[in-house]
């Protein structure tokens, strides 16, 4: 009678745990996971800090937390971590003991590989008595996003002549003057304007006195960014880094653009991540590198639209005396009577050749 008694009493007891673990197991367990930065750029390492909470009297025997993110972040390899990964997500699994009253923070090493927009929308976490007679299962949504920005890339890693033309853009900004904005005032010169002259000062010095006009930023620059390998591609880009290095192109001739001045602004035929359809990214004047940058991390190698298409669009608005660089894999017929059309308008138009990986430009 002993033995059966103690099997049924340990059967009871093996119960009424599986039940209080089902009840009880998930309440007061918080999550919470955040990087180091919202943003960062290609190369660099950050940490993403993961937070477990177990405000009860009841401990975890063991517990199970699974994620899913995109590729393009590696994290360094970290004890009850597992990494498994596919060719566009990976996907984490970690396995631990978590005590009462237990706060448990865990930091992972990662570093951003590549360019582009990381979400984590949820974690899902499982739990249960030490038998696994019962499991509870719950979700934990999330808010996590981070930026990686394309790489800059040193001025002198352009491919020639256009470090000589952005020379002559950052030129061109300090030659046309303004006649809204006064700098101060001068002495007048032959062929100056009636209009020009201070009156006062002239009174006041004796000798004619004219408005001194300063300079506008009167240069604007298009970037035009084209993700198509050829003209005769349809819609998938085979070539991906190739474009990434365009894109840090854009990134980099930005910068030097905004330091210097010029007002600056960015077409695409590629499309936004989170973008519903397939609009192609066509922006206003760029207010700095900052929100360039940001344009760029979210940019998806989808092609919304030919990019001779784009530039027929501009030269329809009637827009003039910009210019325009287009930063290209090719250079099809197509896009060169495109290219055409604007400089009729009266545009400048120049090209940045994106050399196949490990060869020259075309």
């Amino acid at each position: 009678m002993a033995l059966p008694g103690f099997i049924l009493f340990t059967g009871i007891l093996l119960l009424l745990v599986s039940i209080i673990y089902q009840r009880n197991a998930l309440r007061a367990v918080s999550y919470s996971r955040y990087f180091s930065t919202k943003a960062a750029y290609e190369g660099d390492s950050i940490e993403m800090v993961e937070e477990i909470v177990n405000a009860k009297l009841l401990p975890l025997p063991w517990l199970r937390l699974e994620s899913s993110i995109a590729r393009g972040l590696e994290f360094g390899r970290q004890e009850n971590l597992g990494i498994h990964t596919g060719e566009i997500y990976q996907n984490h699994i970690s396995l631990f003991y978590l005590r009462a009253y237990r706060h448990i923070k865990r930091r992972h090493l990662v570093t951003c590989e590549r360019r582009g927009l990381y979400r984590l929308e949820s974690v899902t976490m499982t739990t249960g008595d030490l038998f696994g007679l019962s499991a509870k299962v719950k979700t934990f949504p999330l808010q996590l996003e981070l930026l990686v920005y394309p790489v800059l890339l040193d001025l002198s890693e352009l491919p020639l002549p256009i470090h000589s033309w952005l020379g002559e853009l950052a030129v061109k900004r300090w030659i046309v003057e303004d006649p809204f904005l006064t700098a101060g005032i001068r002495e007048y010169s032959s062929g100056d304007s009636m209009g020009l002259v201070n009156w006062k000062a002239t009174a006041r010095t004796g000798m004619m006195q004219v408005h001194k006009k300063d300079y506008t930023a009167d240069s604007r620059l298009v970037l035009c960014l084209n993700i198509e390998i050829s003209d005769s591609m349809w819609r998938t880009v085979t070539d991906s880094e190739r474009i990434e290095h365009g894109i840090r192109y854009a990134a980099t001739v930005a910068e030097y653009a905004l330091k210097h001045g010029i007002d600056v602004r960015l077409i695409c035929n590629g499309r936004f991540e989170e973008g519903e359809g397939r609009e192609p990214v066509v922006t206003g004047a760029i207010s700095g590198l900052e929100e360039l940058l940001e344009i760029l991390a979210k940019l998806a190698l989808d092609r919304a639209l030919p990019m001779s298409r784009l530039l027929e669009l501009e030269a329809e608005k009637g827009n003039n005396d910009s210019d325009f660089l287009i930063i290209s894999c090719h250079r099809g017929p197509e896009l060169q009577l495109a290219a055409q059309q604007l400089m009729q308008r009266g545009n400048g138009v120049e090209w940045l050749d994106i050399p196949e990986q490990g060869g020259t430009p075309l």
